[in-house]
């Protein structure tokens, strides 16, 4: 038995995801709707986050009926609750505390997330109206629909009214501004990131802290890889693009590289997936010794989480159109950015043999990439990113998370082949 402290909290961590994603949970639910007048009749986990050290926060819905004696006539109301294992300190929002067993919970309904306070604005189609689009009748409301969203993390709405179109952005409110920095200096620097556009000036404090940000052209260049026919693609556009990266990015704070965190990504890949849990543990220690023995070359300004679900593409030769969530803008090693970019591409083929397009990008971006960075360097980073997808992919699935685990042993074998 492993009694390491990282082994004891792993253990800890997937007795708190069982019960998460257990029937444990009716308690806590209801107490969550209870404030609303409101009782469960029916929900269902969704999906799990899990941040190694840091708690698991889970999403689920919940199909809910006025209690006896409140108000309302028995209309059945669908909800959406989350809740965490992780301790909130001072966060704002209504929090429900409970027990599920012996494990302490906070919930609440969203979208009053109690760390992402701009949600509830952004999640407001009258007050987007008004806010994002200047809208003055009477009643008018943007639509909205959720594209992403990460428990006490991030958000992302897209909104739309009248032909115009935004997409708002919900981080910690601690890190709006420097979002907001990191966006112009990348635009300054001429690279093809969201405008960030004003909000209304009477929107309030309630809209504090949400960017709000242009529509780009373009389609995700993974989707567009998925496609056959893009055979005249050319991955170097990727390392131009890098190459604009500004100067004053070298001044931000640095944050580590996904390799440079894969024991603890491998211990949350183990919670996710406890029958690979000895070859995500191999493959981990694995990773970090290549990370160790290999030259990553010098620090340059760095994007951070360069892989092609943040680019869009379009035209002839898929010109990159735009480049998102420069949240991560600062210094570090371009081989990580590659090596992201790189290990993205070649879960999403293993993901899908059937599409030869996507394992002949990720070859002929492998050939490209080298060439600036050894290839013992790229393939073992780019393991570490592969590996980091496990636990993503276990909410899709065993055989998906098996696949996902298959793409980081055979990256970190090709990294021990060619060191």
């Amino acid at each position: 038995m492993d009694r390491s402290p990282g082994g004891l909290r792993g253990a800890a961590e997937a007795a708190s995801k069982a019960v998460l994603e257990g029937p444990g949970m009716s308690g806590p639910l209801a107490a969550a709707v209870r404030p609303l007048g409101l009782r469960p009749v029916s929900w269902v986990h969704l999906r799990s986050h899990h941040r190694p050290g840091a708690g698991i926060s889970a999403l689920y819905r919940v199909e809910a009926v006025p209690r006896s004696g409140s108000a309302g006539k028995g209309q059945q109301v669908r909800l959406h609750v989350g809740a965490t294992t992780a301790e909130l300190g001072g966060a704002g929002g209504p929090v429900v505390r409970a027990e599920a067993g012996s494990t302490a919970v906070r919930l609440w309904v969203h979208p009053r997330d109690p760390v992402l306070t701009g949600l509830p604005w952004a999640t407001d189609a009258g007050a987007v109206a008004r806010g994002v689009f200047g809208a003055g009748a009477a009643g008018a409301r943007a639509e909205l629909k959720l594209v992403a969203y990460r428990p006490l993390r991030r958000a992302v709405v897209r909104a739309g009214y009248e032909g115009s179109s935004a997409y708002l952005k919900v981080p910690q409110p601690r890190l709006a501004d420097g979002l907001r920095r990191r966006l112009r200096l990348a635009a300054d620097a001429g690279l093809p990131v969201p405008p960030l556009l004003a909000t209304a000036s009477d929107a309030g404090p309630a809209a504090a802290g949400v960017l709000v940000l242009g529509a780009l052209p373009g389609q995700s260049l993974h989707r567009e890889l998925r496609t056959a026919g893009n055979a005249d693609w050319d991955p170097a556009l990727l390392t131009r693009l890098l190459d604009q990266l500004p100067a004053a990015a070298m001044a931000l704070p640095r944050r580590a590289a996904w390799s440079e965190r894969i024991l603890d990504y491998g211990a949350g890949a183990a919670t996710a997936l406890p029958e690979g849990a000895e070859r995500i543990i191999r493959c981990a220690e694995g990773v970090a010794g290549m990370v160790r023995s290999t030259d990553p070359g010098p620090l340059v300004p760095s994007h951070g989480d360069f892989h092609g679900g943040n680019l869009l593409a379009g035209g002839g030769g898929l010109q990159i159109t735009g480049l998102l969530d420069v949240d991560a803008l600062g210094p570090g090693h371009r081989v990580d950015d590659l090596a992201c970019f790189l290990g993205h591409l070649r879960v999403l083929a293993a993901l899908a043999p059937e599409n030869a397009a996507l394992g002949a990008a990720a070859e002929r971006s492998a050939r490209v990439f080298i060439r600036s960075t050894g290839a013992a360097a790229l393939y073992s980073r780019a393991a570490g990113v592969a590996l980091t997808l496990v636990a993503g992919a276990a909410g899709r699935g065993p055989d998906a998370a098996q696949r996902t685990l298959a793409a980081a042993e055979e990256l970190l074998a090709l990294s021990r082949s060619t060191s």
